[in-house]
């Protein structure tokens, strides 16, 4: 059986990305093996208001992309080691391009990105799995049949969100275990990673022992990066409960 796969999700630029990396720096100094860095989306649609603000933020205080790449890229090679990712919506892909975006995933060693985004941009992750990066899709917590039907299409690592406020649940389907098991039912067999509303170890063991593959950690450490103690302490929490039997 392969180790649980957590990951941990890093926004970019806000106040400044080099706080940001600081931060990320610190993560890997405590042992993480795997790192998700976004870039700042005029529209991002999927994320909480938390994100949202940060992104706004972070693309105000920049403009361009350039500063971001170069900026990752110096960190990339101080840390050689460790499993990055990155997360893009469309307008990210359309304004950086395509070829120079796969450019920076492979001078990078960026083998798993996840992009959102519809219609047009379908190519652009086409173009990216050519190139041999993994595109991650999102299954919303709703189960709309269109992302399930996507992902068993596609063999996509799945993406699997936690309660969004708002939206109603699918036939009642509610928890990570019964969510899960409806859509391996529907024939998903790509990893699941449980995304969203993970908040400290009890959680992502919930998740883990739903059947999850994995999960992506973000906003709950991020909430306490001015707080390094406590920031800590949630940290480990994660990490004893991602290697738990």
């Amino acid at each position: 059986m392969k180790a649980f796969h957590l990951v941990y999700y890093i926004n970019v630029g806000c106040p400044s990305i080099e706080y940001s990396l600081d931060k990320a720096e610190k993560y890997l100094l405590y042992g993480v093996k795997a790192l998700q860095f976004d870039l700042p989306s005029r529209n991002p649609y999927r994320e909480t208001q938390f994100i949202k603000d940060k992104m706004k933020y972070a693309y105000k205080k920049y403009g361009n992309y350039d500063v971001f790449l170069e900026a990752l890229t110096r960190f990339r090679n101080k840390h050689t080691d460790f499993e990055m990712q990155m997360v893009s919506y469309e307008d990210v892909l359309l304004t950086i391009g395509t070829t120079k975006y796969i450019e920076f995933c492979k001078k990078n060693n960026i083998k798993t990105c996840r992009i959102s985004g519809d219609g047009i941009i379908e190519t652009a992750r086409l173009d990216m799995n050519a190139a041999g990066i993994d595109t991650l899709m999102f299954i919303d917590f709703d189960l709309p049949q269109k992302e399930i039907d996507l992902a068993v299409k596609t063999g996509r690592g799945v993406m699997l969100r936690n309660i969004r406020q708002g939206m109603k649940s699918r036939k009642g389907l509610v928890s990570w275990n019964d969510r899960i098991k409806f859509i391996k039912k529907e024939g998903v067999s790509a990893p699941i990673y449980a995304t969203a509303g993970i908040a400290n170890g009890k959680a992502l063991i919930e998740a883990k022992e739903a059947g999850a593959n994995g999960a992506f950690v973000g906003s709950c450490l991020m909430n306490l990066w001015e707080d390094e103690k406590k920031m800590l302490e949630l940290l480990n929490d994660l990490e004893k409960a991602a290697v738990s039997k």
